[in-house]
């Protein structure tokens, strides 16, 4: 893959900056504009920006420029343009089933950073995820690949709970948010996210998506 070099959008991809002039430049500035954006959808005050016939002409013949890569979960009540009000171009998203990380899903991140030149990387789970909650319900025994992903999270979750991990509700509650933090936490160690975040040029943060509220809640160091 061609490299990124600090602060600079690739050459490849820059043009396509004047498909939206806004386009947060720091990682800073583009959390804050998830957030906001999640706001606005929270409170039914969508702004629907960049969706427009001319806006997807420009980026179709211009590139695309994300300034955010979110790693989700597959379930439909989960559209990551929706839940952070963004338009067509503004968001590389990858998904699957419990939201976890694989070598494919990595080089997949691995390009947004590298080549497309995002500002920051979200994984985001979910209230009332599937996958976490089948994971609870199959650990430690074997099961298929996505449960297993999660095996580690429940782990973490029932040692932070203690007795109240006997509790199912809270189990899965503890461990969606666990498994968000942990997958975080391995992107952040991961060539080549690693020296983008120590540079100050990337930032990864762990989030939950709750359905009932429309709100997303940024976990450990990024928690608002």
């Amino acid at each position: 893959m061609a490299m990124l070099l600090a602060g600079v959008i690739p050459a490849n991809a820059a043009a396509g900056v004047a498909c939206h002039v806004e386009r947060p430049s720091t990682p800073d500035a583009a959390l804050k504009a998830l957030i906001d954006g999640n706001l606005r959808w929270a409170n039914d005050a969508q702004e629907y920006q960049r969706q427009d016939k001319a806006h997807r002409k420009c980026v179709a013949e211009k590139g695309q420029t994300p300034f955010a890569a979110i790693l989700s979960c597959s379930d439909s009540r989960v559209p990551s343009e929706l839940i952070f009000d963004q338009g067509v171009g503004d968001l590389f998203v990858v998904r699957n089933a419990g939201n976890s990380t694989d070598e494919l899903v990595t080089q997949s991140l691995a390009y947004s950073v590298e080549v497309l030149g995002v500002e920051i990387v979200v994984v985001l789970g979910h209230q009332f995820c599937g996958a976490v909650t089948g994971a609870v319900d199959h650990y430690p025994k074997p099961a298929p690949l996505f449960l297993t992903k999660i095996y580690d999270a429940v782990k973490a979750a029932k040692g932070t709970l203690g007795a109240k991990a006997e509790n199912k509700d809270a189990l899965v509650e503890s461990s969606i948010d666990q498994h968000a933090i942990l997958e975080a936490k391995t992107l952040e160690k991961t060539a080549p996210f690693d020296k983008f975040v120590q540079s100050g040029k990337l930032k990864i943060v762990a989030g939950r998506y709750d359905l009932d509220s429309g709100r997303v809640v940024f976990l450990g160091s990024a928690a608002q």
